[in-house]
C-alpha cells in the first residue's frame, strides 16, 4: 500500500495579553453613601501602606511584569508574576491566558489545559485559547475533542487560517477528504504560497483520485518551495497512479538526491 507523507505544523498562539487600565464602575443608588462610609477607613489603611504594610494589590501590574519577564525568556520568572496577579484577582482573563501560554510552551499540558478551560469560563468566544487547546488535544491524540474546538474558533474567526490548516490535518486522519479540502483551500486563500498546504491538498487529491489536481498542486509546492524533499516522493505517487512513469522516475530521483543531500547536511 502507497503511504503519502502529510507535513505538520502546529503553532501555538504565543500572544501574551495585558491591559494598560481597567476601568469599573459598578454605582449604584447608594454610591455617595457607600462612598463616605469607605473613606472613614481609607486614611488608616494608606498610612499602613506607606509605612510598608502591604505590597502592589494591582493585578494588572503582575500581568505585565509576567510578558516582560516572558519576552526575556525568564518563562519560570513570569509564571510566578501570573499566579500573583491571579491570587488578586482570580477572574484576571489575561493572567489566566498567559499563564496557560507559558505552560503550553514548557511542556506543562496538562496545566495548560485547565488554564486555558478557565480562560474560555471566563469568555467562551476567545478563538486563540479554542485554539491552542485544540492544538494539546491533538498532541494527545484526541482528535474528536480537537476538531470540536476548532471548528468553534473558525465559527468565531472565519479567516483563521492556522485553525483551518488544523482542521484539514485532522479531516485527513480521518478520512474525511471533502471537508479536508474545503479547509486547505481556505488557508490558501489567505496563504497563496504556502508550501506545506499545497502539498498537503496534493496528497488529499492524490488519496481521492483527482489526478491532475494533485500534480497541480504539488508542483507548486515544489515551486514555493524546492527543498522539501517528501513532496518530490508524493509527486511521483501522483504520477505512477495517473501511468506517467517517466515523470515518477524523475520525481523519485529528485527525492533521494535531495533526501541525501539533506541528510549530509
Amino acid at each position: 500500500m502507497q503511504q503519502y507523507s502529510i507535513l505538520y505544523k502546529y503553532n501555538v498562539n504565543n500572544r501574551l495579553w495585558f491591559t494598560e487600565t481597567k476601568y469599573k464602575d459598578h454605582r449604584g443608588p447608594n454610591f455617595m453613601s457607600i462612598l463616605n462610609f469607605r473613606c472613614i477607613f481609607l486614611l488608616p489603611f494608606i498610612i499602613v501602606c506607606m509605612s510598608g504594610g502591604c505590597g502592589i494589590q494591582d493585578p494588572d501590574f503582575y500581568n505585565r511584569q509576567g510578558v516582560s519577564l516572558d519576552s526575556q525568556g525568564r518563562i519560570n520568572d513570569a509564571i510566578k508574576e501570573y499566579k500573583k496577579a491571579l491570587k488578586l484577582d482570580p477572574f484576571n482573563r489575561e493572567a489566566h491566558n498567559n499563564l496557560a501560554v507559558s505552560y503550553h510552551k514548557m511542556g506543562l499540558f496538562v496545566e495548560a489545559t485547565e488554564e486555558y478551560k478557565k480562560v474560555l469560563e471566563l469568555y467562551p468566544y476567545d478563538p486563540q485559547a479554542l485554539y491552542n487547546l485544540g492544538t494539546i488535544y491533538a498532541r494527545n491524540n484526541v482528535q474528536d475533542a480537537a476538531i470540536f474546538v476548532w471548528e468553534k474558533a473558525v465559527e468565531l474567526k472565519p479567516d483563521f487560517s492556522d485553525a483551518h490548516y488544523v482542521l484539514g490535518l485532522a479531516y485527513t486522519q480521518k478520512k474525511k477528504y471533502a471537508e479536508a479540502i474545503q479547509e486547505y483551500k481556505k488557508v490558501l486563500d489567505k496563504k497563496p504560497d504556502d508550501a506545506i498546504t499545497h502539498n498537503n491538498l496534493g496528497v488529499v487529491y492524490t488519496e481521492t483520485g483527482h489526478l491532475d489536481e494533485a500534480i497541480n498542486e504539488l508542483k507548486k509546492s515544489i515551486s514555493m518551495n524546492p527543498s522539501i524533499a517528501m513532496t518530490y516522493k508524493n509527486l511521483e505517487m501522483a504520477y505512477r497512479k495517473k501511468g506517467l512513469e517517466a515523470d515518477a522516475n524523475n520525481a523519485i530521483k529528485q527525492y533521494e538526491e535531495l533526501t541525501k543531500k539533506n541528510q549530509s547536511q
